[in-house]
């Protein structure tokens, strides 16, 4: 190929040549075209705001940030409760551990044969007989009575000590 006009191709070789004495061929106008004037292609080339697609579609996109929105917040309460509750899982651990080791030192040092013999040699006391025991009778007449106060509660405050004793 030869370069022509300073262009890389020449695009003309590759067309059909127009056969000699004919006419050349006239474009038919289809007759399902409408021609309209420029303004009317303007008009309708412009996208056409609908104020009640561009509501609703500000409304969708507010729930749906606001969805997301609440749904990222309260993953990070809850990861932060997590938190908390294996912070406070850690430090009961540890208290029962405490707790532990404290009741066992407690036990060794408070044995029944320390405390006897604590009591023996430092209190100076001894082991109960049986001419140190005295019986008392109470007379089968006597009775006790235990007030509540109920007396003085009104009826809402009665029913609400209903409530609380089904729920117990």
């Amino acid at each position: 190929m030869a370069l022509q006009d300073n262009k890389a191709y020449d695009f003309a070789m590759f067309e059909p040549k127009p056969r000699e004495g004919a006419q050349p061929a006239r474009r038919v106008q289809k007759n399902n075209v409408i021609s309209l004037p420029e303004k009317e292609l303007e008009k309708n080339r412009r996208p056409k705001l609908h104020p009640f697609k561009m509501l609703s579609f500000f409304v969708a996109l507010i729930f749906t940030v606001g969805t997301v929105g609440m749904l990222i917040y309260g993953q990070v309460q809850m990861t932060e409760l997590t938190e908390k509750i294996n912070t406070a899982n850690k430090s009961l651990a540890e208290s029962e551990s405490i707790y532990t080791q404290l009741q066992m030192k407690s036990a060794a040092e408070l044995s029944l044969d320390s405390v006897e013999d604590y009591a023996k040699n430092q209190l100076g006391m001894q082991k109960i007989e049986k001419n140190q025991v005295e019986y008392i009778g109470v007379s089968g007449g006597d009775q006790g009575q235990v007030l509540n106060g109920a007396e003085d509660e009104n009826i809402f405050t009665a029913i609400w000590n209903w409530l609380q004793q089904l729920l117990s």
